[in-house]
């Protein structure tokens, strides 16, 4: 029989021999550093399992959290000490319904834009403008009372037409650069704009010219006629080397032409970076310096501040580490930031569990709604394309857009209906040009804008020097078998040509243009032109001429900063062109990773974030890598 003292003394062997039998039944590695993961990828109290290995380390060594333990997460159990909703971060009992600290989970940061604070309310991320008089454009906050590019409201951006563009109030104003003055909302030219030659609104009659601030019948010494002004084409930025070479005027910079070629020159506080003027300490596209542009991960915008890269999330997501994640399904964040599901796990409602409920669909381990989410839209890994200007979306499981504040959904676009005339308030809508004019779109109205020497009567321009149904004025029509000749109704045109009942000039007239009905026709955003009887155009400012067309180099993907600067194609995405900056687009699901759109979940050379490759022989698995 075995004596009591000899039970005590072989107790704690007995113990300890249970313990270890215990411990690897269930396939879980003892508190010894190096020892297998089990097959859940889990390890004791304080210590977390390294995937990339399968072996257990101690909690808080491993980098970006690829071991799926809460020990490396910063979450530890309630132990009682948090009340009800709370839970327990790093130590600390926080709500992960309203805390932008831990939102959805512990380390979800919900970001926002400058003046701006992020928030959460029911576990998910948004952001609400803090600053005194600075609201909500779209992913942004402005101010509207002094924002050029949304004075007044969302996407309202003051037109800057050869001057300075400001806001003050919320109403747009221009300044303008010597020798250029401000005549209404444009910057001219008073020494050769004929429509305000000499001063603002006093314009040359037709077939006149404007040389030197003069209305005269020929342009003196050795000036050039361009459509009626008169111009040293060495010197012109509107007329640079030729008539219908327009320089193009980058957003906060002027055009400068110089012995006859092109350049601009930037407002203070800005300097060039290619095409473009831009603020190195606030543009993503160059941030800190020309060419530094910032990443975007998933779900995220590109910001910079103070020229260091940094980036948002949208709305609904939270930054963990390099990523906008959604807490609730992301296997690789599922509850907190960096808590990874084991094999076979999906996450559903911030939970690693083995099945998704009803309504979702197992798409990589989350649990997707394939009605709704954009990376899955009607089938797994149905991601839908981006545009520039929009947001992607799915509805039933079809892909969609929803265009930013001031811009309109056409087809697969995204417009700014309020002033282009093609969409003017509604797609589609084209605001047809006028004889001898050019149409215009303002606050979603069509409208025209004369020629130099051509009044507007009943939305038509026309010549009252020569026009027999506006003889003088508008309305004064001349009676039959008379003309009007000079502003007045004659019995005939003396040494003009009698075209039906008016006395035109056919070398210069754009509706008679080199013989008596021949209308000049321009492209969309130019005005006509009849110089020496032959047909041209001119574009109208900020839009030059490339080829036979007058494009916006601000915007144009195809001519960005200028003719024939295309901005490259790109998988996975649409080229974009933002204030003659090329940029990218990149469908739902998809990161914005030095110009090219990738998916860190997969990506070796960005796995779960732009730039994190990974070494050796390790491949990237749901944004881990892994042997």
């Amino acid at each position: 029989m075995t004596s009591p003292r000899l039970l005590v003394r072989l107790l704690p062997l007995l113990l300890a021999t249970l313990f270890v039998a215990f411990a690897c039944a269930n396939d879980v590695s003892t508190s010894l550093e190096g020892k297998a993961c089990d097959a859940s990828f889990q390890c004791l109290s304080g210590y977390a399992c390294d995937r990339s290995t399968n072996v257990c380390v101690r909690a808080g060594t491993l980098d970006g959290g690829s071991d799926g333990s809460a020990g490396d997460t910063g979450v530890t159990p309630n132990n009682g000490a948090c009340q009800s909703g709370e839970i327990s971060c790093s130590g600390v009992c926080v709500r992960p319904d309203s805390d932008p600290a831990n939102c959805g989970g512990c380390g979800a940061i919900c970001t926002a834009p400058d003046h701006g604070a992020g928030v959460c309310v029911g576990g998910k991320c948004n952001f609400a403008c803090t600053a005194d008089g600075y609201a909500a454009c779209g992913r942004v906050c402005v101010d509207f009372s002094n924002d050029a590019d949304n004075c007044g409201s969302c996407g309202n951006r003051c037109p800057d037409n050869a001057g300075s563009a400001s806001c003050s109030d919320g109403k747009c104003s221009l300044s303008c650069a010597a020798p250029l003055v401000t005549c209404g909302d444009q910057c001219s030219d008073t020494s050769s704009d004929p429509a305000n030659c000499g001063g603002c609104g006093k314009a040359c009659g037709a077939g006149l010219v404007c040389s030197n601030g003069a209305c005269q019948a020929s342009c003196e010494g050795t000036l050039t006629n361009c459509g009626g002004a008169c111009l040293d084409m060495t010197t012109s930025p509107s007329h640079c080397g030729a008539c219908d070479t327009a320089c193009p005027s980058p957003t906060h910079g002027s055009a400068t032409c110089t012995a006859s070629v092109c350049g601009f020159s930037c407002a203070s506080g800005f300097e060039k970076c290619d095409a473009a003027c831009v603020d190195t300490a606030q543009n993503p596209q160059n941030c800190g310096a020309c060419g530094t542009v910032c990443d975007a991960p998933a779900n995220g915008t590109a910001v910079c501040t103070s020229g260091a890269c940094d980036f948002t999330c949208d709305a609904g997501y939270a930054k963990c580490g390099g990523a906008c994640v959604r807490t609730d399904s992301d296997p690789s964040n599922c509850g907190a930031c960096g808590k990874a599901c084991g094999v076979n796990q999906v996450c559903s409602g911030g939970i690693c569990t083995t099945s998704c409920p009803s309504g979702t669909q197992n798409c990589d381990s989350s649990c997707a709604n394939l009605k709704t989410d954009t990376q899955n839209c009607g089938a797994c890994g149905m991601m839908c394309n981006g545009a520039p200007n929009a947001t992607a979306t799915c509805s039933n499981g079809a892909c969609g857009l929803t265009c930013d504040t001031g811009y309109l959904l056409c087809g697969s676009t995204c417009q700014k209906s309020d002033t282009d005339t093609q969409n003017c308030g509604a797609c589609g809508h084209v605001c047809a040009p006028p004889a001898n004019g050019v149409a215009t779109c303002a606050a979603s109205q069509c409208g025209v804008s004369c020629n130099a020497g051509y009044n507007n009567c009943s939305s038509k321009c026309v010549d009252e020097s020569s026009d027999s149904a506006n003889c003088g004025k508008c309305g004064t029509v001349c009676a039959a078998g008379s003309v009007c000749q000079s502003g007045v109704c004659k019995t005939d045109c003396g040494s003009k040509t009698t075209c039906g009942s008016s006395c035109v000039d056919t070398g210069s007239d754009t509706s008679n243009c080199g013989a008596c009905g021949m209308v000049c026709k321009p492209p969309p955003n130019s005005a006509p032109v009849c110089n020496g009887g032959k047909c041209d155009f001119q574009c109208t400012s900020p839009f030059i001429r490339c080829g036979a067309a007058c494009i916006d180099p601000r915007a144009d993907v195809a001519n960005c900063g200028g003719c024939n600067k295309m901005c490259p194609a790109v998988m996975g995405g649409v080229a974009s062109c933002t204030d003659s900056q090329c940029g990218v687009s990149c469908n739902a699901g998809l990161s914005a990773c030095n110009g090219a759109c990738v998916n860190t979940n997969n990506d070796a050379q960005n796995c779960g974030s732009c730039g994190k490759k990974c070494p050796g022989k390790k491949v990237c698995t749901l944004g881990l890598c892994l042997l």
